[in-house]
């Protein structure tokens, strides 16, 4: 497959992935521009057969991480080279959570406790509130999103396709409660 056939089946596609991630139009842009030389040099290496879509995400995904970390204030830049071991940075990520926990109101820091530390069924949150099953879920996965959100405007986290934090980059210096210092 050519640059071109690839720019045909994927640009648009790989154009919003990045849109999704990054602010800014022309930011997008260049990181887009970089993907596609990345790609059309290592497009030769590429064995018959390999999984093209998957290569092609995954080069996106390494180019949005290289952007913020240019953006990183000098004195930031060697934290994030430090970073190598995925198990050590799982654990890293996981001490953000109390202290994010604690931006949130109070009724979404007991939902989340309940069910996703201490391990209480959503079902069994819905007969404990006086709640419906469905009210529970909701009210569940609506914490989650406000926690997730609270992160996301601290630190951008690259994560595997399990959903493990594989790298992070913070947006800010004075990044807060994910003490990603």
């Amino acid at each position: 497959m050519t640059t071109d056939a690839v720019w045909s089946a994927f640009g648009a596609r790989l154009r919003g992935f990045i849109a999704k991630r990054v602010r800014g139009e022309a930011d997008v842009d260049d990181i887009l521009q970089d993907v596609f030389a990345k790609i059309h040099a290592g497009l030769g290496r590429l064995r018959e057969g390999a999984r093209l879509e998957a290569w092609l995400f995954q080069v996106a995904r390494r180019a949005i991480v290289d952007h913020f970390r240019k953006r990183l204030p000098a004195g930031l830049k060697g934290d994030v080279a430090a970073r190598n071991d995925p198990a050590d940075l799982s654990a890293e990520v996981s001490t953000w959570l109390e202290p994010m926990m604690a931006l949130l109101p109070e009724e979404d820091r007991e939902a989340l406790r309940l069910t996703d530390l201490e391990g209480l069924s959503q079902k069994d949150l819905a007969v404990r509130w006086g709640l419906s099953v469905t009210g529970a879920k909701s009210r569940v996965q609506r914490a989650r999103a406000r926690l997730k959100g609270a992160l996301l405007q601290c630190c951008h986290v690259e994560t595997d396709r399990r959903g493990a934090p594989i790298d992070y980059v913070r947006k800010r210096s004075d990044c807060g409660p994910c003490s990603c210092d």
